[in-house]
């Protein structure tokens, strides 16, 4: 595990990398001082999590999370202050956690029990799919790009069913449900957005994610690692990773977040 530290004063710094370093003494811990310092590494990008003062002269905590997750969307950023007034920011950006400080060892390993992305649930290779949080979809390791963004949601509302086949009709009512159910989309719109999601996954050399019969679409999903589905089948680490959020993005996922909240799975 890689983990990042950053305070822009010395002594709180060394007391926070010594809180990490005894909280998991085999992880690979570096230290910045600031901002600068962190984005000029060459393998920013490849952190773990990332234990941030908030309050820092030039690009503060907040901005520095953001520019961390545009790099690694993934990575579990732990905001370490002494003031409380930034939780809201912290909790908008689905940070993993927030430690008042003087930070110690204990409330360190509190936190790396209990990351928003524990790195065990998404091992290196394969289609690995994000659903806590914002729905995010990696491709060994990187970021799977899509020609349009609906494809992408498209993806997310068939991994939501759970492998069970969609009618296109009723893709299209689900994706643009705020605009009355379609909106005056053409059909084979829908059609158009099967196809560019084929070419992503057949890209990225997962083509047989994606299941087609005449009419319906889905997904295989025994070919996906995914934070919800192991949490489904109570993996402890998905189960630690789930914190209340689900496919944040899409006002259509609501009903799933809210029985995951009570308790149990919608039925397919």
């Amino acid at each position: 595990m890689r983990i990042l530290a950053v305070d822009d004063k010395a002594m709180p710094r060394r007391a926070l990398v010594q809180a990490v370093e005894e909280a998991a003494p085999e992880a690979e811990v570096v230290a910045c001082a600031n901002a600068q310092e962190v984005l000029s590494l060459p393998d920013a990008a490849g952190f773990d999590v990332a234990f941030l003062d908030v309050d820092m002269p030039g690009m503060d905590g907040i901005r520095l999370a953001r520019e961390l997750k545009r790099l690694n969307p993934r990575v579990n950023v732990v905001f370490a202050t002494a003031f409380g007034e930034y939780r809201a920011d912290a909790f908008a950006l689905h940070s993993s956690g927030y430690l008042r400080k003087p930070v110690t060892a204990a409330a360190v390993a509190e936190e790396l029990e209990n990351l928003r992305f524990p790195p065990g649930v998404a091992p290196g290779g394969g289609l690995v799919v994000q659903c806590f949080g914002d729905f995010e979809v990696f491709c060994d390791g990187e970021p799977l790009r899509f020609g349009r963004a609906k494809s992408k949601e498209l993806l997310a509302y068939l991994v939501d069913r759970r492998g069970a086949l969609v009618g296109l009709r009723q893709a299209e009512a689900a994706l643009w449900e705020e605009a009355g159910g379609g909106g005056g989309v053409s059909p084979s719109y829908v059609r158009v957005l099967v196809n560019d999601l084929r070419r992503a996954l057949d890209g990225c050399g997962h083509g047989d994610v994606l299941v087609r019969r005449r009419g319906v679409v889905g997904v295989n999903a025994a070919r996906l690692v995914c934070d919800y589905y192991r949490y489904l089948e109570d993996d402890p680490l998905a189960v630690n990773a789930w914190h209340g959020e689900y496919m944040e993005q899409y006002s259509w996922a609501e009903p799933t977040k809210a029985a995951l909240i009570g308790g149990f799975a919608l039925q397919s």
